[in-house]
């Protein structure tokens, strides 16, 4: 499950050094060297930001309050701004960590490792694949970026498929599983609609679907 990161810097020599490194630590890196091309980026779920503070076209700071407030993702300031004023007012408008320029990439990138441990603990399980992602904690799933409306029974399914992931689901399972957690009856003619609209949403082409795969005879499971 890689975790994508988005470097917002306009040293083009800095942000590909950072893109490297973390490149060869796992990470899925996206650049941006303004803010005008950060904001056509975060149509993609990303799971940390590093914000440069100057910036060609605006102020990171400024970014950060009207454009990243409330959402779920931590970001670390960039900057060669390193007076206690400085951080006092990034930690103030909700950046995760301040790192002054000039600054060690092996300690930039363990900072990083840190941050993404804390939040991720803090936010509750995340399923990712590169297409999908799906957040436990907060019940919202994004395909290619874009978000997609689940019913609650949409939810359930999918939790209990991921959760699964690999293992061969009966359709008693399920239904037992759903009956459960709602506290209703569950008909099997129910099982196969759900199941065939949640394919709709989550699959790229759902007449070849490639994570909800039905074991013929048995039931489904999560690839």
């Amino acid at each position: 499950m890689k975790r994508h990161i988005l470097i917002i810097e306009d040293d083009r020599m800095l942000n590909d050094g950072i893109a490297f490194a973390l490149e060869k630590e796992g990470y899925a890196v996206h650049s941006a060297y303004s803010l005008g091309e950060a904001r056509k980026r975060l149509g993609q779920q990303m799971n940390l930001i590093l914000l440069d503070i100057n910036l060609p076209d605006g102020d990171g700071r400024e970014f950060l309050k009207n454009v990243l407030a409330g959402q779920p993702v931590p970001v670390l300031f960039l900057t060669a701004r390193n007076s206690e004023e400085d951080m006092l007012k990034g930690f103030g408008l909700g950046c995760d960590d301040y790192i002054t320029k000039p600054f060690s990439i092996a300690v930039l990138v363990m900072k990083i490792g840190a941050v993404l441990k804390r939040s991720e603990r803090a936010s509750g399980k995340i399923y990712a694949d590169g297409e999908l992602v799906y957040d436990f904690a907060n019940k919202t799933l994004h395909k290619r970026g874009e978000k997609i409306e689940l019913t609650a029974l949409e939810v359930k399914l999918l939790e209990i498929l991921i959760s699964n992931k690999g293992m061969v689901l009966t359709r008693e399972t399920l239904l037992e599983k759903i009956w459960d957690v709602q506290e209703r009856y569950v008909e099997d003619r129910t099982l196969n609609v759900s199941i065939h609209r949640l394919r709709e949403k989550v699959e790229v082409n759902p007449e070849k679907p490639a994570h909800i795969r039905t074991v013929f005879g048995i039931g489904y499971k999560w690839e």
